[in-house]
């Protein structure tokens, strides 16, 4: 007797800490236990009677809101009947998702429409992974996992994932090589390079297919999408090679630029004789033709790889610059005529076929030709040669350090007494003239020929100094 007694004592006390606890747990009010019951056992609804009896208001007005969210998650999975629409069904998916979430973990979704919510997801991750949004993809599949539970309609997606994610880790590996490689600043370094990488692509492509057909999932749309996302690495790598040809083709391009707007050097300007002049662009021209060499022999190396148009481009460029030195040397030659003309500007011939360095665009100044003197005791004269494009409006435009007056002729200045003998005309836009800088408003117009002499007055100083330079338009510029 004693025995029955002391095991319904045991009962009483066990049944009485389950009591307590069910108590605390359910907040003290019986009707929030009842209600979780009754949804469970039932439906969500049938909670409604109870929770609407808890005392506490806030309470109440939580454990009812997991009603309405339920109502509206399972409203974003009826109204995916018949919907077509990928982002749509993602954007239901989520919203079911998102409200079941926030569901108390005492409460059990209803088999049927965990069922939905599980199809539903597995739709919209294919559709995810199809449009190679990977890490959304997985979110989602780790979501309806927390939310619906496992089950074995997962175990496609669960592949597709992580085929897609091993396509993925290969091709950013590839990614990263052409980063790599296009930090290599040496051309033909990065054209061997990438050559390499190229190579390698089908050996790399070998790889992911035989992924791809051992995985049982790949006709998915998400297993093809990566796929030929990652079969787009060879394009990629041909556009960059193609890249790296043209930047060698252009590399020798600047090479000539640069080699005609060499300067001379450890004299002032205008202080060489005619001899040193000559030479100097005769030694310009044969630098230029070996460089063109250079050009053709690379061109010839890589006929697959270097397009003609670029080689055309460059060739109208040495061609250009060869016929602007013959007449350089031309001019220079006519020894007695030059010189009457006064001192010479370095570089003799300037325009915008040589763009200044650092200039934010090619069309928009040329580089300077520089004149500098001392010991001025008068008016002094110079002489350059331009080279504007026939129908091109371009400035002359004549800059001193000082404000020193500055005229610009079509003809001889040697003679101030000739100027106003033959009456000849200043060039000079002296209604455009900005600070110091004296404009020759669409000199191709304005010049007769290649030539341009202008005449720097006596200022005071006996020293004097500035630069010639042609713009594409000098008042657009300056305003």
């Amino acid at each position: 007797m004693k025995k029955i007694l002391k095991v319904l004592f045991t009962v009483l006390l066990a049944t009485s800490v389950v009591s307590c606890l069910s108590t605390n747990v359910d907040d003290g009010d019986p009707n929030v236990a009842k209600g979780i019951s009754a949804w469970n056992s039932r439906s969500p609804e049938a909670a409604t009677a109870y929770w609407s009896d808890i005392e506490d208001p806030a309470e109440q007005k939580k454990f009812l809101n997991y009603v309405t969210l339920f109502n509206a998650g399972q409203a974003a999975l009826d109204g995916t009947e018949g919907v077509k629409n990928s982002g749509k069904l993602i954007s239901a998916s989520n919203t079911a998702l998102s409200k079941f979430k926030a569901l108390d973990s005492r409460l059990e979704i209803p088999a049927d429409v965990k069922e939905k919510g599980i199809d539903l997801s597995v739709v919209c991750i294919d559709h995810l992974l199809a449009a190679e949004k990977i890490k959304d993809a997985t979110d989602m599949y780790n979501l309806s996992v927390k939310v619906y539970g496992k089950s074995d309609k997962f175990s496609g997606v669960v592949k597709e994932i992580d085929v897609c994610r091993s396509i993925e880790a290969k091709r950013q590996s590839v990614l990263d090589e052409i980063e790599k490689i296009n930090s290599i600043e040496d051309v033909d370094e990065r054209i061997f390079a990438l050559t390499e990488l190229k190579d390698k692509l089908s050996g790399y492509d070998a790889e992911v297919t035989k992924i791809v057909n051992a995985s049982e999932v790949g006709k998915t749309a998400g297993v093809s999408a990566f796929q030929k996302r990652f079969k787009k690495l060879n394009q990629d790598v041909a556009i960059q090679l193609e890249g790296a040809y043209r930047d060698k083709i252009y590399d020798f391009k600047e090479r000539i630029g640069e080699e005609f707007a060499r300067q001379m050097v450890a004299k002032e300007n205008g202080n060489y004789k005619l001899e040193e002049i000559l030479n100097h662009y005769q030694t310009i021209e044969k630098n230029i033709n070996d460089i063109y060499a250079e050009l053709l022999d690379f061109a010839d190396k890589h006929k697959q790889n270097v397009d003609q148009d670029v080689i055309d481009e460059v060739t109208f460029q040495k061609n250009d610059l060869s016929a602007k030195i013959a007449q350089i040397n031309k001019e220079i030659a006519r020894e007695k005529e030059i010189a009457s003309r006064g001192k010479t500007v370095m570089p003799l011939m300037i325009g915008l076929f040589n763009p200044a360095p650092g200039s934010s665009a090619e069309s928009k100044k040329s580089r300077p030709a520089k004149f500098s003197a001392t010991n001025q005791k008068k008016a002094e004269y110079w002489w350059g040669m331009v080279s504007i494009p026939k129908g091109e409006m371009n400035d002359l435009v004549i800059t001193l350090k000082d404000n020193r007056n500055v005229r610009v002729f079509n003809e001889n200045t040697k003679s101030g007494k000739l100027i106003e003998k033959n009456n000849l005309k200043d060039l000079v836009s002296r209604s455009s003239r900005v600070g110091n800088s004296w404009p020759v408003l669409n000199a191709g117009a304005q010049l007769k020929g290649s030539n341009y002499f202008f005449e720097i007055d006596k200022g005071k100083t006996e020293e004097y100094s500035g630069e010639v330079v042609v713009y594409s338009s000098f008042i657009t510029r300056m305003r």
